[in-house]
């Protein structure tokens, strides 16, 4: 196998990044991002191959890519017992060159893989007391778009977006919480991972619902 590389490189990376931290509202709100842009050279990608030669797995510098995005969170206290949580990400991938001679890849100017354009979440949480009781309420819900499971063409599947909720309501006594939770309230299957190791596919799912009860002892 003449094209098959005897050692590969590490892979080079440069960022280029801009972020901020603030504090706005009298302090009522918190609001942190970053931006930034990314050079990925020599990109470190693997192919099982059980037929060819022998059960190997080839590691070839295979392509660059660009990467360019957003991210930000913010936390923001909206009244005296209402606390709103979230983040986002936005992220643009780009394959700008591949140079393998062993390894077949998704054409130039595909999307890398495990990554989807935008993803985010939203928590809100509710403080009260009950007989001098601390309580509270919380839900969440989060989303992800779409993504690619590999840059590699023949292991190359598109796994769906999704969207997640969490329920959990809990008190506080003394050194002592309880807490019931509801996660994955709509019992989401969510692609998180799909592969093809040893030739087998496999796709990996979120829990499914989970539905419990929490209970904590602090000693301090």
């Amino acid at each position: 196998y003449p094209t098959v590389p005897v050692t590969y490189d590490t892979d080079d990376v440069t960022n280029y990044e801009f972020g901020w931290k603030t504090m706005l509202a009298d302090g009522r709100v918190q609001w942190n991002g970053a931006a930034y842009y990314v050079e990925w050279d020599g990109m470190q990608t693997s192919r099982f191959d059980p037929i060819n030669v022998s059960i190997l797995t080839f590691i070839d510098n295979a392509a660059n890519s660009e990467i360019t995005g957003f991210e930000s969170d913010f936390v923001w206290s909206a009244t005296d017992h209402l606390t709103v949580y979230g983040a986002f990400a936005y992220i643009d991938t780009e394959l700008v060159a591949t140079n393998s001679e062993v390894i077949e890849l998704a054409p130039v100017g595909s999307e890398l893989a495990l990554t989807p354009k935008f993803a985010g979440n939203v928590r809100l949480r509710y403080d009260w007391s009950m007989a001098d009781m601390p309580m509270y309420a919380m839900g969440a819900l989060q989303y992800a778009d779409d993504s690619w499971s590999s840059i590699v063409a023949a292991d190359r599947r598109k796994q769906d977006s999704y969207t997640t909720v969490d329920l959990a309501l809990g008190a506080v006594r003394d050194n002592w919480n309880i807490e019931l939770f509801v996660r994955n309230l709509t019992d989401e299957r969510a692609e998180l991972f799909y592969n093809v190791q040893d030739d087998i596919p496999r796709i990996t799912t979120n829990r499914p619902r989970t539905i419990g009860v929490r209970v904590g002892f602090n000693y301090f």
